[in-house]
């Protein structure tokens, strides 16, 4: 996903060479994609963005293997630089292009794009600006893929740590919980730098999204109840 919470830097520099790794073998060994072609059915696709793209293992289904421009972007140079020599050495011939930004401000013209993706990113940014942003850059009639982390996800992580006697999952877990309820009950994230992550659901998604000029259309089959994943399309007057 690309958006680090609160890992030490030998922990983020592993996890983007595993994701590297994953995305060369991909790459070298192609598999057949079943599900971009299922989302992206009937729909032109030129331009793609994927925010908090990692190393952009997005990309390739979404973009490069539909003969589409992809743009990557995320706030870690590392996942920027490893996206942009994978693609380099392995996909000469792509369109691709990776940038180090936040999703709450994104550095692109209105009406930009076909598709944004967004994978496990959204707990970790103020939701209505980057969904705003997202849905700003995004033309009319164009589709949004978000994958969240629902508030199931985090009560599984509270549950394992009190399982195991692991207090890390246990903090974590609570203080996203807690920060997740506050959002969900005043409409307003936490400012505190600790209660920041949080988590979504889809009622929450239904209300922020209304602001924005977007829809979920349908919950996608590789949907968990852990971690949701929607199609969400902005409608023609959206804006």
């Amino acid at each position: 996903m690309g958006v680090f919470t609160q890992r030490d830097a030998h922990e983020d520099a592993a996890y983007l060479t595993a994701t590297r790794d994953d995305l060369v073998m991909q790459m070298t060994v192609p598999v057949h994609e079943r599900l971009p072609a299922q989302i992206l059915s009937g729909l032109e696709v030129r331009r793609v963005l994927d925010v908090g793209c990692g190393v952009g293992q997005a990309l390739l289904p979404l973009a490069v293997n539909q003969g589409a421009l992809g743009v990557g972007l995320d706030l870690s140079a590392m996942a920027c630089r490893l996206g942009r020599e994978s693609f380099k050495q392995y996909r000469p011939r792509a369109q691709t292009a990776f940038l180090r930004g936040q999703a709450e401000a994104l550095p692109f013209a209105t009406g930009t794009f076909d598709v944004v993706n967004c994978t496990l990113a959204l707990p970790y940014t103020r939701n209505l600006p980057a969904l705003a942003e997202m849905s700003r850059v995004l033309r009319p009639g164009g589709m949004l893929i978000l994958r969240i982390h629902h508030a199931l996800f985090y009560s599984s992580m509270l549950w394992r740590g009190v399982k195991s006697a692991d207090i890390h999952p246990l903090i974590h877990g609570g203080r996203v919980l807690l920060g997740g309820a506050i959002y969900h009950l005043t409409g307003r994230q936490c400012r505190l730098k600790w209660l920041r992550e949080t988590f979504q659901t889809r009622w929450l998604l239904r209300r922020e999204l209304k602001k924005t000029g977007l829809c979920i259309d349908s919950e996608l089959s590789v949907s968990h109840p852990l971690s949701p994943y929607f199609a969400i399309f902005k409608t023609v007057t959206g804006r």
